[in-house]
């Protein structure tokens, strides 16, 4: 590990392709454990193996009392040579949506756009090294871009909404409706492989996740959102390796998956706000842990944070919640309740103005479905918070203007989008927060600068918005001095001056 400058807050890494990375100040104990695991490849340049440290399975901790740190470390031989800055969603394989890339501040009009009429973008995209930007589409277009927006490729992978790719080695993972997994080369969009997974993949934003021994995804539907199974492939040939069914397990299903991929095992949750390890040998229950009650729902996924803790969000009876629960045994650590729905993923790390771990998260329920009529309605309030990642304390919020449309901003009978009502979030390398108000349309990045636990929206030091005029349902993807969002209706980079 090379140290960053102090400033920066952070530990790059010099190995892999930065997917995974020990992510910021998590406590000096953790940081001295770090020091000396590492010692022996302090000058490691990433092309080999990484000396003195060994997979979970080789060093014989099958019986899961393996702490967090071993878990993080041992990943480091699993992967590939190359860099990217966002390869899925949420920055990295453990989703935490936390970046040591530093965005712009504060947003502007974009440097440039992308809209062809009638195109709807649902997904998230991806940024490489070079900050290439790839997408899917709801047409089943898989797209990539340069960093200027001149398109580089453009593939028909399936007939409809192919979702949430993942960048890994020099090629893009994705898939689409037709019930397909792909394998598309980065460079040039050419066809590696393509495997069957079920008969018909959900509607849903689920992100493709991949390392460098796997691949995992949804498989089958529940109607047009949600899959009863998730499926393990090997990531060589996408051939199954194997199946675990959510539905028969435990009567529910996932929607808009994006899972934790550790060395040994994976972690996701289901639309009740269950969480689940399973293990990545053979897809046995590792730990279950179910959603608050029968009744409750979510449209969120998982975050794991360098703590050692997975965190969720969740809404039962017209309130919400945001747990943490520890990776290794599935026992929750703390819950916090809110007056309104939680159905984002949250993000963790670490935040500007404030020297511990948060976790950040929009709160409220989604605008609804665009109609030919006007039907009496409230106005949609929302909030984003900054709360301790380890007891859940709030140490900021934000509240945008109110969004007086019974549906989302851009969302027509025409052309419809249905986000939730925020955006997942992701943290910049300088601590400053981005997320989509999805419901007004308005991209945000936020500071509290002055640590009064509030981002004021009159305070241009603490908040920057741009109205993009349509919703956004996947978090910003970021590269350093890049933001890059996809609404519905057009894609556009903001780019630091």
């Amino acid at each position: 590990l090379k140290p960053r400058s102090a400033q920066s807050r952070a530990i790059e890494p010099v190995y892999g392709t930065g997917s995974y990375r020990v992510d910021r100040m998590v406590g000096m104990a953790l940081f001295s454990q770090l020091l000396l695991t590492t010692a022996a490849f302090a000058e490691y340049d990433g092309n080999a193996a990484c000396p003195g440290v060994l997979p979970v399975h080789d060093a014989g901790l099958e019986d899961q009392s393996v702490t967090f740190l071993q878990l993080a470390l041992s990943r480091v031989n699993k992967e590939p040579t190359g860099r990217y800055w966002y390869p899925g969603r949420a920055v990295d394989t453990n989703r935490s949506g936390s970046s040591s890339a530093v965005g712009p501040f504060p947003l502007s009009t974009p440097a440039w756009q992308f809209e062809v009429p009638g195109l709807n973008f649902h997904q998230t995209p991806c940024i490489d090294h070079l900050s290439n930007v790839y997408t899917g589409s709801d047409a089943g277009k898989v797209f990539s871009f340069d960093k200027f927006g001149q398109k580089r490729w453009e593939v028909q992978a399936g007939t409809r909404s192919c979702q949430n790719p993942f960048l890994l080695d020099g090629v893009l993972y994705t898939s689409c409706r037709d019930g397909e997994a792909i394998a598309h080369e980065m460079d040039t969009g050419k066809e590696i492989w393509r495997t069957r997974v079920s008969d018909a993949l959900p509607g849903d934003t689920y992100s493709m996740g991949a390392t460098g021994d796997y691949l995992f995804m949804p498989a089958g539907t529940a109607g047009n959102i949600g899959s009863p199974e998730v499926v393990l492939l090997n990531r060589a040939d996408g051939s199954i390796r194997w199946r675990y069914n959510v539905a028969a397990k435990t009567g529910t299903n996932t929607v808009n998956l994006a899972a934790c991929l550790f060395d040994d095992s994976v972690v996701f949750s289901d639309v009740a706000g269950g969480i689940y390890r399973l293990s990545v040998d053979d897809g046995k229950v590792i730990w279950y842990l179910p959603g608050e009650t029968v009744d409750s729902s979510t449209l969120g996924g998982v975050s794991c944070g360098p703590n050692g803790l997975v965190y969720n969000g969740y809404a039962v009876g017209g309130r919400g919640g945001v747990q943490a629960v520890d990776i290794v045994t599935g026992v929750q650590k703390w819950v916090q309740h809110f007056s309104d729905e939680v159905h984002n993923a949250p993000a963790v790390g670490m935040i500007r103005g404030y020297d511990k771990l948060a976790v950040i998260f929009g709160m409220g329920k989604p605008t609804g479905a665009p109609l030919p009529f006007e039907i009496p309605h409230k106005p949609k309030n929302g909030t984003v918070f900054a709360a301790d990642a380890e007891t859940g304390e709030t140490l900021w919020t934000f509240e945008p203007p109110p969004w007086t449309e019974f549906a989302c901003a851009g969302s027509t009978m025409q052309q419809v989008c249905m986000p939730d009502l925020f955006s997942g979030a992701t943290i910049g390398g300088d601590g400053t927060v981005y997320i989509n108000w999805s419901a007004g349309g308005i991209t945000y990045a936020l500071r509290d600068v002055n640590g009064d636990g509030r981002c004021d929206l009159d305070d241009p030091a603490e908040v920057s918005g741009y109205d993009l005029q349509s919703a956004a349902t996947g978090p910003p993807a970021i590269a350093p001095g890049m933001l890059f969002v996809n609404t519905c209706r057009r894609l556009a980079a903001f780019v630091a001056a």
